[in-house]
């Protein structure tokens, strides 16, 4: 996660994010989240002979399908514009005033160099607390020279506003004809193709975040960030398989969901350059010790690394081997992590270490198909690996011979990275 949030601030000093923000930064001004605009709608008809759309309503909610119950709705209770304009009553009625800054991040953004900012909200809270001189605007409605949407201070609004209650965007039905228009879908293709978006007050389980992205993954190309309180493994995995998201987590554990993305968006914002040369002074001063022999008693059967020795057999003396190589390395990079060695420089490395594992299975097991033979050239290939100009950054921790041998462990360890023993996959197919 550390790694992304680092990325982040990167990108954030380069001027290349944009906010894209969601219903969750909201929530502490009392905006109806989609669920609660939908549960305050049902209950205005649902009364009489009308209560089983209630019951109707309420199946869908359950199963997070807000289209559907929106759908239930227009078909026997409201027409579009009907739902459109009960929406606006609603946040208007709801929506309260904070005079305390610090229960909410829109202040948080203000402090920020951020440009243009996108939302999918229909309240105006952005635009109350950035107090840029243009007003927002909607997306499909931009028809000037698309250069100054990245140079001027805007907000754009993806899903209309409370201004205007026709604009707003609630139905799938209305969804579709706004991302099936060539105009706008060129227009979001640009954003995204020129910037990286971070995500912010979206949960996992967004139906609009899960739809826009997975649906529309030709214009999503490329990094994008999102924040999420506390995510399992298997979500972020899938974030990043299915929808090309980087996650950067926080947890409200003992906290609140404004106080830990205070916590991020001042970390991104801190001075890049005066952090790299607090941490290449630190670097240059200290000297990690390394793994230890408690740390080479970890078990690591159930990695990714040690299930693809598994896969083609390799011998257990080789296997336990490998693990120990692992272990000295994933201890040497936490420790160089901890010193502030630079993420670039981390993956300069890995990179060298890839490229040599290519040219082994090349030379090797292309030619002799032994997998074994392949990881005892590998492991003697890369005892004395050269980092040539980079190892004056490494100076005084320069990884040892076993170190360098666990690197293509790390790589293997990580399923986005091509590094196998053989020609078997998990999927029991072969190359």
């Amino acid at each position: 996660m550390s790694l992304h949030l680092e990325e982040l601030q990167k990108d954030y000093h380069n001027g290349d994010i944009i906010p894209f923000i969601g219903a969750g930064l909201s929530t502490p001004f009392k905006v109806p989240s989609w669920e609660a605009l939908i549960e305050n709608l049902t209950n205005q008809c649902a009364v009489d002979d009308l209560e089983w759309i209630k019951k109707a309503v309420h199946i869908d909610l359950k199963k997070r399908d807000y289209w559907g119950a929106i759908d239930t709705l227009k078909k026997f209770a409201f027409e579009e514009d009907d739902i459109q304009e009960r929406i606006v009553d609603l946040i208007l009625e709801k929506q309260i005033t904070l005079d305390d800054n610090l229960k909410h991040n829109y202040y948080d953004l203000s402090q920020m160099n951020f440009n243009l900012y996108l939302t999918t909200n229909y309240e105006s809270l952005l635009q109350k607390y950035l107090q840029f001189d243009l007003q927002p605007i909607l997306l499909k409605d931009i028809n000037f020279n698309t250069q100054n949407l990245f140079n001027q201070q805007r907000v754009c609004h993806l899903h209309g506003t409370i201004g205007n209650s026709g604009s707003i965007v609630i139905s799938k039905e209305s969804y579709e004809e706004l991302y099936n228009d060539k105009k706008y879908e060129d227009l979001l293709k640009l954003v995204t193709g020129s910037k990286k978006l971070l995500f912010m007050g979206f949960s996992f389980d967004d139906q609009f975040l899960k739809t826009l992205i997975k649906q529309h993954k030709q214009v999503f190309k490329g990094v994008h960030y999102i924040l999420l309180n506390n995510p399992d493994d298997a979500t972020v995995k899938e974030l990043r398989s299915e929808y090309g998201l980087r996650t950067i987590s926080y947890d409200t554990e003992g906290s609140s969901h404004a106080d830990e993305i205070r916590k991020i968006l001042k970390r991104i914002s801190e001075d890049v350059k005066k952090k790299d040369n607090e941490q290449k002074d630190k670097s240059n001063s200290s000297v990690i010790i390394g793994a230890g022999l408690k740390a080479f008693k970890k078990n690591v059967e159930g990695n990714l690394f040690f299930k693809k020795l598994e896969l083609e057999n390799i011998n257990s003396d080789l296997r336990e081997l490998s693990s120990a190589f692992y272990v000295a390395a994933d201890e040497y990079i936490r420790e160089m992590k901890k010193l502030g060695m630079p993420i670039d420089i981390i993956d300069i490395i890995l990179g060298q270490v890839f490229t040599e594992y290519k040219d082994r299975y090349v030379d090797t097991f292309m030619e002799h198909g032994n997998s074994e033979e392949l990881l005892k050239i590998v492991h003697k290939s890369l005892e004395n690996i050269e980092f040539g100009r980079y190892n004056v950054l490494l100076k005084n921790n320069q990884s040892n011979k076993n170190e360098n041998r666990g690197f293509v462990h790390i790589l293997a360890d990580d399923e986005s990275e091509e590094i196998w023993w053989g020609r078997e996959r998990f999927n029991g197919t072969g190359n």
